[in-house]
């Protein structure tokens, strides 16, 4: 009876234990399912880092657009230079220098009284692009300007800025090409948004 007990306890050991290679090979195919697992994520949140990027550019390159196209439609004209808040700008492909009607706070134009705008790209942190307003602090008849002086940042991704006018003398110009390019590397992918648009003075 001894020995069948002793043997009955060998065979036990054997049926329910688990053997050294079973165990390196549990661990094995666990951590292989971890890896992948990790895997999964990694990838998941690098496309929603660059998704999230795609759209900070994106936007921020239509809106500083669409900030510009506001602005110069109400332009009066097109000037070849201008001292702005005690800064020099001279129109070029990468300034634009623009005589504008004054508004009152409903938003009506006041006779005989303008303000001064220059759009440009920094050329110490060329990445920025910037509206420099002067307004006219004289009160007219009809008011003060209702615009706010100074300068304010359009974008801060900026590649390039293109200005085109349809007459060699820019100070001529009836209509004012945009070209625009906003860059954003993340994760060492640049990502590349390009808006474009024509404007048109209606205050020629």
């Amino acid at each position: 009876m001894s020995f069948t007990f002793r043997a009955h306890r060998r065979r036990s050991n054997r049926d329910f234990g688990f053997s050294l290679i079973e165990s390196i090979t549990v661990i094995g195919i666990m951590t292989i399912i971890l890896v992948m697992i990790n895997q999964i994520f990694t990838v998941d949140y690098d496309y929603t880092i660059k998704a999230l990027a795609r759209i900070d550019n994106d936007n921020g390159a239509i809106l500083a657009m669409r900030r510009i196209g506001e602005l110069t439609r109400g332009a009066t004209a097109v000037l070849s230079s201008k001292t702005i808040n005690g800064t020099l700008y001279t129109t070029s492909p990468t300034t634009l220098v623009l005589q504008m009607p004054s508004l009152d706070s409903s938003g009506n134009v006041i006779s005989g009284c303008s303000d001064y705008l220059a759009i440009y790209r920094d050329v110490t942190v060329t990445t920025q692009i910037w509206t420099d307003i002067d307004i006219n602090s004289v009160t007219c008849a009809g008011g003060t300007s209702v615009r706010v002086d100074g300068k304010k940042l359009l974008t801060g991704n900026n590649a390039a800025l293109t200005f085109s006018y349809n007459n060699w003398q820019p100070y001529n110009a009836t209509r004012i090409s945009v070209f625009l390019v906003n860059q954003k590397t993340v994760r060492t992918t640049t990502l590349t948004t390009k808006t474009w648009t024509s404007i048109f003075l209606r205050n020629h």
